[in-house]
């Protein structure tokens, strides 16, 4: 691993551009893509942005436990019980026991759920597009490429320690 961390004293620090550092732009663009996510979405089902995120890592990954999941979605266990319940209510999530370990639960999609990440799929597909219209081809697949390499020095250093 390298270290980059030098010790500047605080007058002869240059000024920060922070519209040009790389984790406020990362962080910028995801927290203005899922507004934009959530403006689109409001009116048209009923479902927050944290429960389609649910339905949308239990599609992705498959049955896992409740656990499992709230590590993924870096949540509180007990934030997630309140989002799988609600889910549970409009029969979008079933819990059920996992056989492995009677005191854990594995939540499966329902039939029902389908169509909601059809739904979530479009609506985050428009705003895919939106985000990215006037970016080529070469430049989509590009900043893909960087941000796919990114993931993978950050993936790589945090199992480091």
């Amino acid at each position: 691993m390298i270290n980059l961390f030098i010790i500047l004293p605080a007058a002869s620090m240059p000024p920060i551009d922070w519209s040009s550092r790389f984790g406020t732009l990362v962080h910028d663009v995801a927290r203005v893509y899922s507004r934009s996510f959530d403006r689109r979405a409001r009116d048209h089902f009923d479902l927050t942005r944290a429960q389609c995120r649910v339905l949308v890592m239990l599609n992705r990954y498959g049955v896992m436990s409740q656990a499992e999941l709230a590590e993924r979605m870096e949540l509180t266990p007990m934030a997630l019980v309140r989002l799988i319940d609600r889910l549970r209510e409009k029969e979008l999530v079933l819990r059920l026991p996992d056989p492995r370990d009677k005191r854990a639960f594995q939540l499966h999609l329902t039939e029902k759920s389908n169509a909601k990440i059809d739904t979530i799929i479009a609506f985050a597909n428009a705003v895919e597009t939106e985000a990215l219209q006037n970016i080529s081809e070469a430049e989509r697949a590009e900043l893909v490429r960087v941000l796919r390499k990114v993931l993978d020095n950050l993936t790589s250093s945090e199992h480091e320690r």
